[in-house]
């Protein structure tokens, strides 16, 4: 928390603590809670001298009371006054050094059931602070704490351990760094009866969580106890913990103890974990607990501790996300076991179970027995030339055949197809995953088959080749083979695991689906593996990040909205709670469905990624535009764009187009609506303007005007001293009512009044130019307001000249050598379009 400055006043409150016994006398009058405002320039005591006067508490020195926080119970000094936040709310007690005094009095006491429902309570709330600890380090406290373990006459029955007692020696020796828990006298019973009781499962519910938790902070503080804790505690004990019936305390340490075991253990250690993991039970508590997670069940108060102040302790440091955390980690362990050696191991050759694997892929999709099953994988050259074997094998039919059903599957090497499997990792991972497919879905797998054999083999996605990188991708995704640490955040792709029985093989089987179809999407090549591997990497990492409870539960919160109409009486309803906590649990809990996740699989298409790809490229773009450095190039830039715009339009016009022109001048009677063809003169000086038939080209006008034939043309030169105004998109209401009989069939109906240029004489004649559409009409508006020394004010022009300034910045920073310029940092991807295909000359 961020400390505040010296001269800021807060407002805190103080109230009295009838539930805690702070060794004061009862009050005889009432003791209202009081708003105070704190000064930093005045000292704590004056506060605290002030409560006690107006609460008439008979203690005339008021360093013996101090300020303790309502919801934590830590103790307000002068060093930690600056970190209050204004609000906080505050109560009454002794001084820590008062309170570890008293505190001392009744641990040497010899009545054990006084200290039991005072001491013990009181001390495991003051445990936590450190300037409490600190001081009861100080004055030989936990000499006297230890006592209660080892000296009183019923030590060896573990109902003496009480749950303030164990919390109390944790906080204490947590909380002062100073103590080390192998400095600490007879710590070894301690530590034997602690494991007695967890591995038999002596405890009750409301010890459990303190004996973990101390057991917990020995392994991981590394004491020299560790080695004898991971030894001889037993992981499937520890799981039985995390039932559902169990408060989330007890589970939360449950979890971090086994995770502290696994990641100090050795590797006898870690494979008890898939042992017990197997176990039925243990995997239907587990899913019991997520069940609860994913419908945020919040532990009541007869799951916790007995008094309310416990369930404050209980809750204020663990959260569901904790929970969530261990989980986690425990299904990364849990991977690692399962998958690490089989990815990083190559299957032997010689091995008759993998050969019968291979046997089986090419055996359910054509269904033909060419060969014998436990030799169909050996070196078919070396079995063709070898005596000893039978003589239908020999026949090279028979040979080229079984290679031929290699080569449809997509193996590599059709002579000795295991090899393709020799590239580690994924390993045999990635054969095992591939006959899950071809044994549990045997309908997809023999139409994944078949429907790349009928095409060629340059088209054909690669059923082996695929299957290897969909692992491979898998097991990146789920980081198999890498070290989890305890003390990092990891994705919670854990809640499938637990919830799916071999969720890392259906899920091979869906993104091996999705390989294909992404493939025919694509309409994808041989040589096009990696960019569909690409983007199949992306549409399964956005799957998976929708299917996570963070994800999700964001996601329904947001979408749950409350109808303003509905006042707060019908709001506190029992029932309308229950309807609404019963919608949002459902949809939360459809997010965790294999079903679902199939769903995204499908909606993350290779359109969409090719749309998002995009989108992110454009920003980045606009990203790098937007640099100062590029903004003072581009001001640089913008006069010699300007000119190369006007240059472009004036080239237009000089090209010449034919437009429908009506022609209006003073005194006639009839207005001419004709064809002609518009073009400016070279010397840029004079506009020509030809009447031309329907029947007239836009290449023979050009023609005849280079060959300055005038036979069939009616010429009228407007010089450019003689246009008074050109206007665009004038609105002629009247042009409609004009029909040209004679119309040619290249040129549209001109009837849109919006689309034309209207030019003025001086002589009061005027040509109304109706265009074909806005950018035409634009660059010839643009170009007369060029001749006129005018500024070009259409939107057109101005999307030319930022579309060309910014590739001439572009160009412009690839050919800098200069490191005054620095853009930010892009790794280029794998492109997500592949080449046009051009056909065979």
């Amino acid at each position: 928390m961020a400390t505040r400055t010296s001269n800021n006043k807060i407002k805190i409150g103080v109230h009295w603590k009838n539930s805690v016994a702070i060794g004061l006398p009862s009050p005889g009058s009432p003791r209202h809670p009081k708003l105070i405002e704190l000064d930093p320039s005045v000292p704590l005591d004056s506060y605290i001298s002030k409560i006690c006067d107006d609460w008439k508490i008979p203690q005339l020195n008021s360093i013996h009371y101090a300020l303790r926080y309502d919801d934590t119970h830590k103790f307000v000094t002068e060093q930690n006054r600056l970190q209050i936040p204004t609000g906080q709310v505050f109560y009454l007690s002794l001084s820590h050094e008062d309170e570890v005094r008293d505190l001392l009095k009744y641990l040497s006491s010899t009545d054990y059931h006084r200290y039991d429902s005072t001491a013990l309570e009181r001390l495991k709330l003051a445990g936590e602070d450190e300037t409490f600890a600190l001081e009861f380090v100080n004055q030989y406290g936990l000499d006297h704490l230890l006592k209660l373990f080892i000296n009183d006459e019923k030590s060896n029955n573990f109902e003496n351990f009480t749950p303030n007692l164990l919390r109390s020696l944790h906080n204490i020796v947590v909380n002062q760094h100073a103590v080390d828990w192998d400095n600490l006298e007879s710590i070894d019973i301690i530590i034997d009866q602690l494991i007695v009781g967890v591995n038999q499962s002596k405890i009750t519910r409301s010890h459990s969580s303190s004996a973990m938790m101390i057991l917990y902070s020995i392994v991981n503080n590394e004491s020299k106890y560790s080695s004898k804790i991971i030894q001889t505690l037993q992981i499937g004990h520890l799981l039985d913990y995390c039932n559902k019936q169990q408060d989330m305390e007890t589970q939360y340490y449950a979890l971090s103890l086994i995770n502290v075991i696994m990641s100090k253990g050795d590797q006898i250690i870690r494979s008890l974990l898939v042992v017990a993991m197997s176990n039925t039970i243990v995997t239907l508590r587990l899913r019991e607990l997520v069940q609860s997670i994913i419908n945020n069940d919040e532990p009541s108060a007869n799951d916790s501790f007995s008094s309310v102040d416990n369930l404050v302790q209980s809750s204020r440091h663990l959260t569901r996300s904790s929970l969530i955390q261990q989980l986690c980690l425990l299904q990364r362990f849990y991977l690692n076991e399962l998958y690490t050696n089989q990815m990083n191991t190559a299957p032997d050759r010689h091995d008759s179970k993998y050969r019968d694997m291979i046997t089986e892929l090419r055996r359910s999709a054509f269904d033909t027995d060419l060969l014998l099953s436990d030799q169909s994988c050996q070196d078919l050259s070396m079995r063709v030339t070898s005596m000893n074997l039978n003589e239908t094998i020999t026949n090279p039919r028979r040979v080229e055949a079984l290679q031929r059903d290699y080569e449809r599957l997509g193996f590599q090497d059709l002579r000795e197809p295991i090899k393709d499997f020799q590239s580690v990792p994924p390993g045999i991972l990635s054969l095992q995953n591939l006959f899950y497919f071809c044994i549990h879905q045997k309908n997809d797998y023999i139409r994944f088959v078949l429907e790349n054999s009928c095409k060629t083999l340059q088209q054909q996605c690669p059923l082996v080749k695929s299957a290897i990188e969909i692992t491979r991708i898998l097991c990146t995704l789920f980081s198999i083979g890498i070290e989890p640490n305890r003390h990092q955040n990891h994705a919670d792709y854990f809640l499938l695991f637990y919830i799916i029985s071999s969720f890392f093989e259906q899920a091979f089987v869906r993104c091996l689906l999705l390989f294909n179809k992404t493939w025919k999407e694509m309409r994808a090549c041989d040589v096009d593996f990696l960019v569909v591997s690409s983007v199949v990497h992306q549409q399964i990492c956005q799957s998976l990040g929708d299917i996570g409870l963070t994800n999700s539960s964001i996601s329904i919160h947001n979408k749950t909205l409350i109808s303003p109409s509905i006042n707060q009486t019908t709001l506190s309803s029992p029932i309308l709670k229950t309807v609404m906590n019963t919608s949002l649990t459902s949809g939360v809990l459809q997010k965790f469905t294999f079903d679902y996740f199939s769903e995204r699989l499908n909606i993350h298409n290779y359109k969409d990624i090719c749309k998002r790809r995009d989108d992110q490229e454009l920003k980045r773009e606009e990203t790098v535009m937007r640099l100062p450095i590029v903004e003072t190039l581009k001001e640089r830039l913008r006069s010699h764009v300007e000119l190369l715009t006007r240059q472009a339009r004036l080239k237009t016009m000089k090209k010449g187009q034919i437009f429908m022109t009506i022609e209006s001048r003073p005194g006639a009677k009839k207005t001419k609506n004709r064809l002609m063809y518009w073009q400016l003169l070279d010397n840029e000086k004079h506009v020509q303007c030809s009447e031309t038939t329907s029947t007239t080209t836009k290449e023979n006008l050009a023609n005849n005007n280079n060959n300055n034939s005038t036979s069939s043309l009616t010429r009228t030169m407007i010089p450019l001293e003689n246009i008074k105004d050109v206007q665009s998109n004038m609105d002629q209401s009247r042009s409609a009512s004009f029909i040209v009989q004679e119309r040619s069939g290249k040129f549209p109906r001109h009837s849109n009044a919006h689309t034309s240029i209207t030019i003025s004489l001086h002589n009061d004649t005027t040509y109304t130019l109706l265009c074909e559409n806005d950018y035409d009409m634009s660059c010839w508006n643009d170009g007369y307001n060029i001749l006129l020394h005018r500024e070009m004010d259409s939107f057109y022009a101005r999307e030319d000249m930022e579309s060309l300034l910014n590739l001439l910045c572009q160009l412009q920073i690839l050919e800098l050598d200069s490191p005054m310029i620095t853009l930010p940092q892009h790794q280029l991807s794998v492109p997500t379009r592949l080449p046009p295909r051009r056909p065979l000359s």
